[in-house]
């Protein structure tokens, strides 16, 4: 049994480990580049089983990056539809379209093309504006879409090794005071 002390270094080490994580992912999704993240991946799955819990708060750590990329991308959709109703152009299908597809939308040309249509009657300056909004906000959701598919990479693998060593766990588990009969073995 664990005594209070070794708990808590336990606790200490996942805390920093997971911290850690963090720190790379973030690095990750900046550069663009899952590879750092791999290598403590790596690292972690060497250290066999008793790594499962580490790995879990990694996935907390990912899933948690994965929502607020998804509410920030939610924003820059909001923000469009809100710059656009200062200039009369509605957009009622942009917000009644699944996430995917409303980004897709948002960084589309067609999209820029119907707002230019919409918007004949403004001043030159103003569909200008309006264009550079909408090229604005599909950088936005390109920039977004790129990260959030780096976290979806991070997350699948981490998923998968979890499994993996969730497996493994499960079939070398011998429970104490089990007796193997003679002449058995894994």
């Amino acid at each position: 049994m664990k005594g209070p002390l070794d708990e808590l270094i336990n606790f200490a080490e996942r805390t920093y480990v997971r911290l850690e994580a963090e720190t790379l992912i973030v690095d990750c999704i900046e550069r663009g580049e899952p590879k750092p993240f791999f290598k403590l991946l790596e690292e972690l799955i060497l250290a066999g089983t008793s790594s499962l819990s580490v790995l879990r708060e990694i996935l907390d750590v990912i899933r948690v990056l994965k929502a607020g990329l998804g509410k920030e991308g939610l924003d820059v959709r909001q923000n469009l539809v809100d710059a656009m109703a200062e200039f009369g152009v509605a957009l009622p299908r942009l917000l009644s379209a699944e996430d995917p597809e409303a980004f897709r939308q948002i960084c589309g040309y067609e999209m820029r093309y119907k707002v230019n249509e919409i918007a004949y009657n403004l001043e030159i300056e103003e569909s200008a504006l309006l264009e550079e909004i909408c090229i604005e906000a599909g950088n936005k959701v390109t920039a977004i879409a790129g990260r959030m598919a780096i976290l979806t990479q991070l997350e699948e693998s981490v998923k998968d090794w979890i499994d993996g060593l969730t497996y493994e766990a499960v079939h070398n588990f011998e429970p104490s005071g089990w007796d193997r009969p003679q002449g058995t073995s894994h």
